[in-house]
């Protein structure tokens, strides 16, 4: 059963017609990349072809040393084959790409814990805030108990967003004043986790730039 499938009578919102919301703000990503792939394919195989592939793959932060052996794989595969259609080469693609992900595959939370901590981290604007709003409500549909912790004191409105979408799910939210230790946010989840018997805790932290340090 999918993380929606057991949703109470929907509601206008984000979270009360997730479906529609993830097909909406998945769109932009399905017609750049995957339809520039698809027009890639259109066309005879040439040298050309397969050097637009790798920086497509660059481009959509696939990874240069992945994008290159990923790529460097498929050809060979294909020049092996003797393959000059564009779908078939394109069929080799996907299989490469689901032998990647299946060798580093491993359940979400692995194995029965008296509390699941998940630390959610990434860059700015990454949407780690609305994603922990997601996770928490899917948790909770499974009958879990979900505890939320807003350890983002460093940037502005974070915890009251964290506090809003908390709301909307459902769920509870251990807070802090901003520019709290963060550190102490967390300590007082894990207590708080404990004490209510909660079975996941969801951590928000600050996002930060490559560039920066401690």
């Amino acid at each position: 059963m999918g993380c929606w499938d057991c949703a109470p009578a929907p509601r206008r919102g984000i979270l009360s017609e997730p479906k529609n919301a993830i097909a909406s703000s998945l769109a932009k990503t399905r017609q750049s990349f995957f339809g520039r792939i698809a027009r890639l394919f259109r066309q005879s195989l040439t040298d050309e072809t397969w050097e637009e592939l790798e920086a497509l793959l660059i481009q959509s932060d696939v990874g240069v040393r992945t994008a290159t052996d990923l790529i460097a794989r498929v050809r060979a595969q294909a020049e092996a084959a003797r393959v000059q259609d564009a779908n078939a080469a394109k069929d080799l693609l996907k299989a490469e790409l689901v032998n990647i992900l299946k060798a580093v595959q491993r359940p979400y939370l692995p194995g029965e814990r008296l509390l699941h901590v998940v630390l959610v981290v990434g860059v700015n604007g990454s949407g780690k805030t609305t994603s922990i709003a997601k996770l928490a409500r899917y948790h909770k549909m499974q009958g879990q108990k979900v505890i939320l912790a807003a350890a983002d004191t460093f940037r502005a409105a974070a915890i009251d967003q964290l506090q809003i979408w908390g709301q909307r799910a459902g769920v509870e939210v251990i807070a802090h004043q901003p520019k709290a230790d963060p550190g102490a946010v967390v300590y007082d989840a894990i207590r708080a986790c404990q004490s209510r018997q909660a079975d996941v805790l969801i951590i928000d932290t600050a996002g930060r730039l490559h560039t920066q340090h401690n």
